[in-house]
């Protein structure tokens, strides 16, 4: 069982621990049973000796229960955070393995991972890394109760057992069946539901809500489109239930026959007022084999979430519930700018026909500030992506120092990038220069190069860059690109070889962009440079410029900004084109 074998893994020490005062828990309740029926069964001789150590026996007991219990209550809560720390680390894994991004791209691959990833964060898997101590101990309760009727008739404590474990399976079975099916069911109805309720609660999109009146309609689509997606699990748990309501039918006649025998031995003169007190305590007792209420719900569901964890980290090529082995670190350490090649590279998205670049090659020695322009769709940022190793190609290689960032740390750690859409983390103005740690000389020169020192002397680097935080503030367009940059030049003093900017200053006006592009190309002189960027005004005093063709045909110029304009082709026309554009 992969909760328990995960539990192991995570605290062997505490886990052992609390199995101990498990067993002794379940030995209690069974020497408290057969106690409580021999006092009741003592009380007719009048208080005698026997009575009083009975009576003592039973005390002792009881205070004994509620001591264990609070011990393995505190055990426990250590048991679960380990747990808890453990498969947080698996969901965390399954985040960043493999290295790069074409699972996530895959859309049903991506929907059964966010699934399991929310799944992990829901009250029922927190609670239920817990309980199975609060499963184990009633069934081993129930076996001592089996023990105490077996001498009287064998079958019946069987019978009953096993009608209860009956409802058990039946129940649990459909409770699982019903969680397996709401994890599967990643389908577009729900993720298009999922994305309707968020249109409805998100900041973003709240004032275009409300200002387009979209709040009703955005409701209705959003309901009509939940029921749709769920139809099919409902009608899973509907199917379920006869099996259960039969299950309960004949466990409600077994327990019924055996008080029913208790009854005639009584009445026989057969079974003592002890024995039947006792019998009765353990026919009840039998009932930890059954459903254990809140406890079994919330196994049953971590259990689910558990086993969908460890497929999909199978399906990634990570071990099922333990850590990834790590990889073997590169020697090579530099600061140096880094040479990149590309040679015969193509590359297709799954979700497309045509291939995003065919046959490239390209080669841009160390310290050379390289362009890349083209139409939407001529495969810039695929090309970057690349380069980062988000990606592997179909065909050729990519290599920066002649390693693979595909499948090495150290190369892909030699590039750095800021994208378009890159990340505005809700941290200090001091971790979104630098995710780690570094010097206050690198926060300030790498801030100070960007543009970005007015930030410092009006917000500090200890300001959270969110209003959704006390003391918090937000950031203008033109105020997280200087943010972004700063986080590529710091990562630059920290050994990136390769810089690139995949269009991060698009927020930024025409002036502005090119103002920041000059000073970037200033301040990063000798670091291996690529600059995306649709406006070619920005890019002209780069050393080389790069023009892609559209539909993946690949380099169709190559050369500096007077060279491209004299040979009076493509980047001619399109430097043209928007000249006149910005002039009129």
């Amino acid at each position: 069982m992969n909760q328990l074998r995960v539990l192991w893994r995570a605290s062997p020490v505490w886990s052992a621990v609390a199995l101990a005062l498990t067993v002794t828990e379940a030995a209690v309740r069974t020497l408290l049973m057969v106690g409580i029926g021999q006092f009741v069964g003592s009380l007719p001789a009048s208080a005698s000796a026997r009575t009083w150590r009975w009576f003592l026996v039973v005390a002792v007991l009881l205070l004994a229960g509620p001591i264990l219990q609070s011990s393995l209550a505190a055990v426990t809560a250590r048991c679960t955070t380990a747990y808890l720390v453990h498969v947080f680390d698996l969901v965390a894994e399954v985040g960043v393995h493999p290295r790069g991004i074409g699972h996530l791209d895959t859309p049903d691959s991506a929907s059964r991972i966010r699934a399991v990833v929310d799944a992990t964060r829901d009250w029922s898997f927190v609670t239920g890394a817990g309980a199975i101590w609060l499963i184990i101990g009633p069934r081993l309760a129930g076996l001592g109760a089996i023990a105490v009727l077996l001498p009287w008739r064998w079958w019946v404590p069987l019978a009953v057992a096993a009608s209860f474990l009956l409802v058990s399976r039946v129940f649990m079975s459909w409770i699982s069946l019903a969680f397996d099916k709401l994890l599967e069911t990643t389908g577009d109805a729900r993720r298009r539901a999922s994305y309707l309720r968020s249109l409805l609660t998100r900041t973003e999109s709240a004032k275009e809500v409300r200002l387009f009146g979209l709040t009703d309609w955005l409701s209705d689509v959003y309901r009509s489109t939940w029921y749709e997606a769920m139809t099919e699990l409902w009608r899973e748990r509907r199917s379920g239930l006869g099996p259960v309501l039969l299950a309960c039918s004949v466990m409600a006649l077994t327990v019924g026959g055996a008080f029913a025998l208790i009854g005639l031995d009584v009445t026989a003169g057969t079974v003592s007022l002890a024995g039947a007190v006792t019998m009765a305590q353990a026919i009840l007792r039998l009932q930890n084999f059954g459903v254990l209420g809140d406890a079994g719900t919330a196994l049953a569901r971590s259990t689910s979430t558990l086993r969908a964890l460890a497929n999909v980290r199978q399906e990634l090529g990570l071990p099922a519930i333990g850590p990834a082995a790590a990889q073997a670190e590169s020697s090579r350490s530099t600061h140096a700018a880094a040479e990149v090649r590309l040679d015969g590279v193509s590359f297709g998205y799954p979700s497309r026909a045509t291939q995003a670049l065919s046959n490239l090659t390209l080669q841009i020695p160390a310290g050379q500030s390289i362009a890349i322009v083209g139409v939407n769709g001529a495969g810039k940022s695929t090309l970057i992506k690349l380069l980062c190793g988000l990606y592997e190609p179909d065909q050729g290689t990519v290599r920066v120092d002649g390693a693979d960032p595909a499948v090495d740390e150290a190369a892909r750690r030699r590039v750095a990038v800021i994208f378009q859409d890159f990340v505005r983390y809700h941290l200090p103005l001091r971790d979104n220069v630098v995710l780690g740690t570094a010097t206050d000389d690198v926060l300030q020169q790498s801030l100070t190069d960007a543009g970005g020192l007015a930030l410092l002397e009006r917000h500090g680097w200890d300001t959270v860059l969110s209003t959704e935080y006390d003391g918090g503030t937000d950031l203008s367009g033109g105020q997280w690109q200087r943010v972004a940059l700063a986080r590529a030049l710091a990562a630059v003093a920290g050994g990136a070889g390769v810089l690139v900017l995949d269009e991060p200053t698009a927020a930024l006006d025409v002036r502005a962009e090119a103002a920041l592009f000059e000073r970037f190309l200033e301040v990063t002189r000798g670091v291996t440079t690529i600059l995306v960027s649709h406006r070619l005004s920005s890019v002209r005093h780069a050393d080389r410029i790069v023009v892609l063709a559209s539909g993946g045909e690949g380099i169709v110029e190559d050369g500096s900004h007077d060279e491209l304009m004299r040979l009076d082709g493509r980047y001619a026309e399109m430097f043209g084109l928007q000249a006149r554009r910005f002039a009129q």
